[in-house]
């Protein structure tokens, strides 16, 4: 006669869960109750992350590199920005996406100036209007430069 082995109930998982509950693509929030540890992943993206290295996250949608990433992050209380390549597809450049992301609107800084300067005059049987217009580019420094400063400056405020 078999043996039977009593498995302990856990009335929190009595029921069947939604799939929101279980899968839970493109949440801000890690679900810590679904979350799969990954120590070697972990230690090599922290390794990465705090060497001098640029760090890439790939793979197929789904296999959790958002979960990795913020899971870890939360833990080590590190400070970050989610470019969206998506975003960076459809304005034709990632160094653009990096930058409308990291640099909020009230720090941006203008790229040209434009003036425009018109004269008329009036006289009994005609009239005559002049009109030119000038665009000046201002130098600054490249984007993705400039939104590495920010990011350096926002966590050197908050160390």
């Amino acid at each position: 006669m078999p043996v039977r082995e009593t498995i302990p109930l856990n009335w929190k998982y009595m029921h069947r869960p939604e799939i929101e509950e279980v899968f839970t693509p493109r949440n801000s929030k890690v679900n810590n109750e679904m979350y799969v540890k990954r120590p070697e992943l972990e230690i090599e993206l922290l390794r990465s992350i705090k060497g001098s290295m640029h760090t890439i996250l790939f793979g197929e949608s789904g296999n959790g590199k958002s979960w990795l990433y913020k899971h870890l992050f939360e833990q080590e209380n590190i400070k970050y920005v989610v470019a969206n390549c998506g975003n960076a597809s459809r304005l034709g450049s990632l160094t653009e996406e990096i930058f409308k992301t990291c640099i909020p609107d009230e720090y941006r800084s203008k790229t040209s100036i434009e003036e425009t300067k018109e004269a008329s005059i009036k006289a009994v049987v005609a009239d005559g209007k002049l009109s030119t217009k000038n665009k000046y580019d201002i130098n600054k420094d490249e984007p993705l430069l400039s939104a590495f400063k920010y990011l350096a400056s926002q966590n050197s405020k908050t160390s």
